[in-house]
């Protein structure tokens, strides 16, 4: 039996203190870039960069529904991944996961509310929410400081290949192989994809796609390393996280 299988790819969200220890960077070390977050979900961390003075955008399939509708699909994937992870093996390493679903809630509920005045429609759009899809972004090559892509890559691969996603909806190396290529390709300094380990194995270790990854980026004149991440939800022991550099000194 696997630690954790999830029926579907979710719309599921993070706070902008998540996304901090994710990628081991605060909001104050994004001051002056311009920031992409793809695929962002419902997740807090936008409207945490505008409220910061970053300029950020957001990109989802998602972001192209109805308000209703996303609070309805975000609701119902809350539920459901926790019912996956009380009926699986794996645990949170959070003593309190009442408040670790909590704070899914509070990420979601952040988001509507942004978005309500800033998506698409909204009294005050200023187009940080894009409603687009991997593996074709429409926006000009390097038009990004910084670019992060988490839960998606990785994550949503099936069970078999170290993601935790059912084989049928799980998504597969030639699709990360586009997707990361599309993602450089906005890129202008760097790029950081999260988690790069295997999510059904308890120590973790590297994703098996790390390395075709890795050349991938390579080939497109990026350094690469892993880092280690502050992040830890408990579905292994250590997390890490790939992060790609154009001219600088990979490690």
């Amino acid at each position: 039996m696997p630690r954790l299988c999830l029926p579907r790819i979710v719309f599921f969200g993070r706070t902008a203190d998540e996304y901090a220890r994710m990628w081991n960077l605060s909001l104050a070390d994004l001051t002056g870039s311009q920031v992409l977050d793809c695929p962002c979900g419902p997740a807090s961390f936008i409207a945490a960069c505008h409220d910061a003075g970053i300029n950020a955008i957001g990109v989802d399939p998602m972001m192209g529904r109805l308000i209703d509708e996303m609070r309805r699909t975000g609701q119902k994937d809350i539920e459901d991944t926790m019912a996956a992870i009380e009926s699986s093996q794996s645990g949170l390493a959070s003593s309190d996961p009442e408040t670790w679903m909590a704070e899914k809630y509070q990420a979601l509920e952040h988001f509507l509310d942004d978005f309500r005045q800033h998506g698409p429609g909204g009294d005050a759009d200023d187009g940080r929410y894009v409603a687009a899809s991997l593996p074709n972004l429409p926006f000009a090559d390097q038009s990004f400081d910084m670019v992060f892509s988490a839960h998606l890559l990785f994550s949503d691969a099936s069970v078999e290949n170290g993601g935790l996603v059912a084989s049928s909806e799980a998504l597969d190396l030639p699709f990360h192989l586009e997707a990361v290529t599309e993602l450089a390709r906005v890129t202008r300094h760097e790029l950081r994809l999260f988690p790069a380990v295997i999510m059904t194995a308890e120590d973790g270790g590297p994703h098996p796609w790390v390395d075709p990854i890795r050349e991938r980026l390579q080939s497109l004149g990026f350094d690469v390393r892993t880092e280690s991440s502050d992040d830890d939800e408990g579905l292994t022991t250590s997390n890490a996280l790939l992060i790609a550099s154009r001219g600088a000194v990979g490690a």
